[in-house]
């Protein structure tokens, strides 16, 4: 009897705990800085292309977002509180909008850095928005999108 209550804490630290999302090799998501210009004055906004909104906290009309190599107009939300018009450049790197406005948050499709790979389980894998509209499916690396999320496989 005593040998049973020592073995059975031995058999149970043998078996492999289940992996959780925390366990998986992290991913990070592509770092972004947009130059907001309004007139003369400008300022910038560092985010994270994460799928997540992020406040610009200024109030200065925009006409026009250099986006860098990043194809804002494709791949982010921009949001104001008026009615605008987004027209984007042909190499994807600058955002006009019409009539300037204040910008208040941005969101941008989840891309994982570097680009071209996989986003991990449980990442936001469904985009909806950007110049063209509609929605559609991101890169999982478990190759399974269902309800917005990248799920696993097993």
């Amino acid at each position: 009897m005593k040998f049973s209550y020592l073995l059975f804490p031995a058999l149970c630290s043998a078996i492999p705990a289940p992996q959780t999302p925390d366990s998986e090799p992290f991913v990070g998501y592509l770092p972004l800085t947009f130059t907001f210009h309004g007139g003369p004055a400008t300022y910038t906004l560092d985010l994270i292309a994460n799928g997540q909104s992020f406040n610009t906290n200024n109030a200065m009309g925009v006409s026009s977002i250099d986006t860098s190599t990043f194809d804002a107009y494709s791949k982010c939300n921009f949001y104001t509180t008026g009615r605008k018009q987004i027209v984007g450049s042909r190499l994807g790197s600058t955002v006009q909008i019409g009539p300037p406005q204040p910008i208040e948050s941005v969101e941008c499709q989840p891309t994982p850095n570097p680009p071209g790979t996989c986003l991990p389980v449980y990442a936001s894998c469904e985009w909806c928005g950007g110049g063209f509209g509609g929605c559609y499916l991101l890169s999982c690396c478990s190759g399974y999108c269902a309800a917005t999320k990248c799920r696993p496989t097993s």
